[in-house]
């Protein structure tokens, strides 16, 4: 049974994007840019080149454009490759969800296992703070530009993730998608969103894949000891 997916009043979207700092557009351009970035794959590419440019394109544009506009900056934090606002109180990475993603009376969870990174946000978006050893480990690296947390900054930072779901549809393809902060984090999958914001699908004509997914997006398993 298909799903159906209500429309998010615009204006409700915008107002609430506005109140963290970021824009429908934005968060529609990276969409976008993975989506080009996917199509340039061809067949004798290794597998899984098609997702993992998506995923960089993803990642390259939600900074590019957070970093121009809004001032934000570069983070890496526990491996998760972030962007955050200027005092640092709101972080915004990608996630791949499955078909209920975007759907404000559905449940939608990743797609693809995740490490322990994904549990560390989690837990401080629930406000339980990051256990010594976890921020100890994770201490963010912060490359070029880029920004490294306090331990206190690390417990208070609210993570969200731009959740996309693509499909083809005849000759165009529909991406589901939607801003929402992860709570609950058990097994590799996410078990509970705090907030939720479904956003408005984007559709794009649409260009047979030449390559599968493969793993794409980036949270490495470490084993804590």
């Amino acid at each position: 049974m298909p799903l159906v997916k209500p429309s998010p009043e615009p204006d409700d979207v915008r107002a609430q994007l506005g109140g963290m700092g970021t824009r429908l557009e934005f968060l529609h351009d990276v969409l976008r840019a993975g989506e080009a970035a996917r199509r340039t794959a061809v067949p004798n590419d290794p597998t899984g080149t098609a997702g993992r440019r998506a995923y960089e394109a993803h990642v390259r544009t939600i900074r590019e454009l957070h970093i121009e506009h809004e001032g934000w900056a570069r983070l890496v934090h526990g491996r998760l490759e972030l962007v955050c606002n200027a005092d640092r109180s709101i972080a915004m990475g990608v996630m791949v969800g499955d078909a209920a993603t975007g759907q404000a009376s559905l449940f939608p969870k990743n797609a693809r296992r995740r490490g322990p990174a994904t549990d560390m946000v989690a837990r401080a978006n629930a406000g339980e703070g990051a256990p010594s050893v976890q921020t100890a480990l994770f201490a963010a690296g912060t490359g070029p530009y880029g920004v490294a947390l306090s331990e206190e900054e690390a417990c208070a930072l609210k993570t969200w993730f731009l959740l996309s779901y693509r499909v083809k549809i005849g000759d165009t393809v529909r991406i589901d998608c939607e801003l929402s902060q992860p709570s609950k984090f058990e097994n590799g999958f996410v078990k509970e969103w705090s907030r939720r914001i479904p956003l408005p699908a984007l559709v794009m004509d649409g260009i047979e894949p030449l390559n599968d997914d493969g793993p794409g997006e980036i949270d490495i398993d470490v084993d804590f000891r």
